[in-house]
């Protein structure tokens, strides 16, 4: 009996001691709920292949500096650094990776997707120009990349060579917390200006937002990142028509956010790194971008209470810098190395401000880039197709005069190959397209045309392809604005040239009264007609001068106040694959200006 007392005893305290143990762990879940969950967000967006770094001048402590920036190697010596130095963390990539320099012409997106599974993001989401090159091009580019894809509006057909290739969302746990991640793409600008195959479908961003938030709620996820290529204003939007998201991570438009920005001389899209947002649930969401070209990288120190809602947000955008180049102005105005005292204080004047770091390459990137820019460099100077005449461009070429009167040719030339890209892409909705003689470096020499000598002759690597509407009396008034800087000492590298619109003008003459006839290409009856003053165009020109510069005022006014759209087309990879398709290209027939010089 005493022994089966004991054992009694014996069970009975270990039951106890089980029972005490079950609600201790209760009770330590119940308090940890009480506290406050930390989450570190790092996120890029829109490198579309700058895998390098390149160069770059800053107002730093009030003297222009010239110095790198940027690279993938450098975001990913930052990436590893923020994972060592913060807990709880994601590393988010917002789209469009590829598309913009000689590293996707060349390699399809391999390279990119090499250096992107090295830095091993958390999640990517589909950008607009990941179907530049059709659902082929994009299928090659996800065969490489091992880190998860995401979209929740973008959904292939059954049968599609993309179907399974990305899943609408995932689930993430992250400290003990599961965080739901939904991938989002911009559905205009990818049907309208890229490439995708009858076979994809798309959904509105806010439907497609809202379905999934539902979703992820219905299985208790009470964090939920979007994850959203739609661009800043659509996903501003989104923030205020759909509840329960916390916090969306931008891309597309390439915005640098922050006003703080300013100092060093840089153009922001928005006051506040990251934008606060009220729900219509009247809870917080924030928006964030990170610029674009691997410059700059955002990182959010985010804290949510038990209910999944953000309490506090501490924003730390990061442009990332080299520390080898810092040139100057010496007293002739040129630029050169810094010296050991000026470097000094430069260094010093980074190390204080909080939104500029000095940056090392990560070893392992580098060495990965190294092996691609070798074969850069040799492939560089393979043949793209043939050139079979010279022509005329450059500096020397850019306004027609007796000894050439038809002028750029080779501007000529560059518009046409856009005017035929942009008719074979998308809705293939424009009407002509302009550009300024300024942007065409070199004259084309005859015999094979190589890569290197593409990007020698339209080098603005982040100057890009920009649509717009416009009436034909703001086209008239466009021309005239070119011409008249062209010719009163502003740049002779502003004069007109186009595709699908041709035109005539004198010298002589005030601004206004100096283009005498204008006349469109009107494709359905395939012939030359007078323009309308009155009828609306879609524009297609670069976003340099959509911008207002190089004196084309009207148009800069019109983006401006009425927008359009940056398509972030590069015009060397455009004219690369007119070359490639052409085989073998000639002088245009005409420049399509006749100007009485």
């Amino acid at each position: 009996m005493k022994k089966l007392f004991l054992l009694g005893l014996t069970v009975a305290i270990a039951t106890s001691l089980q029972a005490a143990g079950k609600n201790a762990r209760k009770n330590v879940r119940k308090v940890a709920n009480n506290q406050p969950f930390e989450l570190n967000v790092a996120h890029i967006n829109d490198h579309h292949s700058h895998l390098e770094q390149e160069r770059m001048t800053l107002k730093i402590d009030g003297k222009d500096v010239t110095l790198d920036i940027g690279g993938l190697p450098r975001v990913g010596q930052e990436i590893k650094d923020f994972r060592k130095n913060n807990k709880n963390t994601l590393i988010l990539h917002a789209g469009d990776a590829v598309t913009g320099t000689l590293y996707y012409t060349l390699f399809k997106g391999i390279a990119d997707a090499e250096l992107m599974n090295v830095i091993n993001f958390d999640a990517f989401t589909l950008g607009n120009h990941e179907f530049d090159d059709g659902n082929e091009g994009l299928a090659k580019f996800l065969s490489a990349l091992k880190i998860p894809v995401i979209s929740s509006n973008v959904v292939p057909d059954k049968g599609s060579i993309l179907e399974g290739k990305w899943k609408p969302y995932i689930i993430k746990n992250v400290g003990g917390e599961k965080i739901g991640i939904i991938g989002m793409e911009v559905v205009k600008k990818t049907v309208e200006s890229s490439s995708p195959g009858k076979d994809i479908k798309f959904i509105d961003e806010i439907e497609a937002a809202k379905k999934y938030v539902k979703e992820l709620q219905d299985q208790g996820i009470n964090k939920i990142i979007l994850l959203s290529h739609a661009g800043y204003e659509k996903n501003v939007e989104i923030a205020q028509k759909v509840s329960g998201i916390d916090l969306i991570v931008s891309g597309d438009t390439h915005y640098l956010l922050g006003k703080e920005f300013e100092k060093y001389g840089l153009k922001i899209g928005g006051d506040q790194y990251p934008k606060k947002i009220t729900s219509p649930s009247g809870e917080p969401v924030y928006v964030a971008e990170a610029w674009n070209y691997s410059y700059l990288i955002g990182e959010l120190k985010a804290k949510f209470d038990k209910k999944g809602v953000i309490t506090e947000l501490v924003a730390s955008p990061k442009l990332l810098l080299g520390d080898d180049l810092f040139e100057v102005k010496n007293a002739e105005g040129k630029k050169v190395q810094a010296s050991k005292e000026e470097k000094a204080a430069i260094l010093a004047a980074i190390k204080k401000d909080k939104n500029l770091k000095i940056v090392k390459n990560d070893e392992t990137l580098q060495k990965l880039l190294d092996r691609y820019q070798k074969e850069k460099t040799e492939l560089g100077k393979k043949s793209v197709g043939k050139i079979k005449e010279m022509i005329p461009g450059g500096s020397e070429n850019r306004i027609p005069s007796a000894k050439n009167p038809e002028g750029s040719l080779a501007t000529t030339l560059v518009m046409e190959a856009e005017l035929d890209t942009l008719r074979n892409t998308g809705t293939g909705n424009v009407d002509f397209v302009l550009g300024n003689a300024g942007n065409v470096r070199i004259t084309i020499e005859p015999g094979d045309f190589t890569y290197d000598e593409a990007y020698t002759l339209l080098p603005f690597t982040t100057n890009t392809v920009y649509t717009l509407e416009v009436t034909g009396a703001e086209m008239k008034q466009i021309l005239e604005d070119a011409i008249d800087y062209a010719l009163t000492g502003g740049s002779t590298g502003s004069f007109p040239y186009g595709a699908g619109i041709r035109y005539e003008a004198t010298k002589d003459g005030k601004l206004g009264t100096r283009v005498t006839k204008v006349e469109v290409f009107d494709f359905k009856a395939n012939k030359w007609v007078p323009i309308d003053a009155n009828k609306k165009y879609v524009l297609a020109t670069n976003s340099y001068i959509a911008g207002g510069k190089d004196g084309y005022t009207t148009l800069g006014k019109i983006a401006s106040e009425r927008g359009g759209t940056n398509t972030y087309l590069g015009d060397a990879k455009i004219f690369i694959d007119y070359i490639q398709k052409h085989k073998e290209v000639g002088r245009p027939a005409s420049s399509n200006v006749k100007f009485k010089y």
